[in-house]
């Protein structure tokens, strides 16, 4: 099947032009717009990621560390097999190249705009899958947090198989912004929930990021302490209330100690790729229906067919 995201391009060799019956269709590679999307979810079963997070949380990072190590090879089971967003993904990793020629490793800040949705297509032990990231500005969670009539504006939560909250490590343990930071950071989950952001049985994660952060200086293992009981404190608050919170932890580009390495990436994409139970083919039923079709589609006439 040939979606239609992106422009027609002409392919040449060695000045010649290509024969109209033999012309490619050349992708934008850029990330995919909600007109985009659609069609293409329902070409293809499709595993859906939001990234709630703050400003400067980590969440560019995470999706460059992802593409870059597609990059070196397979990462966990799985292997690279197509991206409709290739270029959306090389222009976000380039910053953190030694030929951006910066300082130190970075990332560009995602621009407050509709969202976007970064696309992977993996091979691994459940065969073929596609993964949509989707990607948009924390200004925009920061200020739907703070103004919850903002918060219908927030519409790739209701189709998200996983909503992962970003936990700031570096932030949360700072002395001088740990207690706004994690009042904030629980107000951000409940707002969401509260307001019905989320679709119910979605997958509620916290991926706490900046491990390197909480490395001592000259020790490659980072303290984990303070880190650990705050991530226990949110799963048992939320857990009292009837959400189940998973927890997991990355450092995708360390800064502050390079010695901590990348960590996590693994685990992260086989929570990701995890096989989505299949859904129901079936309509669902109607209530004391009046048209005899429609009484066809009644549990006992179903059951009844089925027998017979």
């Amino acid at each position: 099947m040939d979606l239609d995201l992106g422009e027609d391009a002409s392919e040449t060799e060695e000045g010649s032009e290509t024969p109209p019956e033999e012309k490619g269709r050349l992708r934008r590679g850029e990330v995919l717009n909600r007109d985009e999307l659609w069609p293409f979810r329902k070409s293809f079963s499709t595993t859906t990621i939001s990234l709630v997070r703050d400003v400067k949380s980590g969440k560019s990072t995470l999706i460059s560390a992802l593409y870059a190590s597609f990059c070196k090879g397979p990462l966990a089971e799985y292997s690279f097999k197509s991206s409709y967003t290739l270029t959306a993904f090389a222009r976000l990793h380039h910053s953190a190249l030694v030929r951006s020629e910066r300082d130190i490793p970075t990332t560009p800040r995602t621009s407050r705009q509709d969202v976007g949705f970064f696309h992977l297509n993996v091979v691994g032990p459940g065969g073929e899958q596609h993964i949509m990231i989707a990607d948009r500005s924390g200004e925009d969670f920061r200020e739907a947090r703070r103004n919850t009539d903002l918060i219908p504006n927030l519409w790739e939560l209701q189709m998200a198989d996983r909503v992962c909250f970003i936990l700031d490590a570096g932030r949360m343990v700072n002395p001088e912004t740990r207690t706004g930071y994690k009042r904030e950071f629980k107000q951000q989950i409940w707002a969401l929930l509260n307001n019905n952001a989320v679709a119910p049985g979605s997958t509620l994660e916290i991926l706490s990021t900046k491990l390197d952060q909480l490395a001592p200086a000259g020790h490659s293992i980072p303290d984990l302490d303070e880190l650990g009981e705050f991530e226990r404190a949110v799963v048992s608050e939320f857990g009292q209330a009837g959400h189940r919170v998973d927890v997991r932890r990355i450092c995708a580009l360390p800064r502050s100690n390079y010695a901590v390495g990348i960590l996590g990436l693994e685990d992260l994409l086989r929570g990701w790729s995890h096989e989505k139970p299949a859904g129901v083919a079936l309509p669902l039923p109607a209530v004391a229906p009046a048209r005899w079709i429609d009484q066809m589609m009644s549990p006992h006439r179903l059951c009844a067919d089925r027998v017979g």
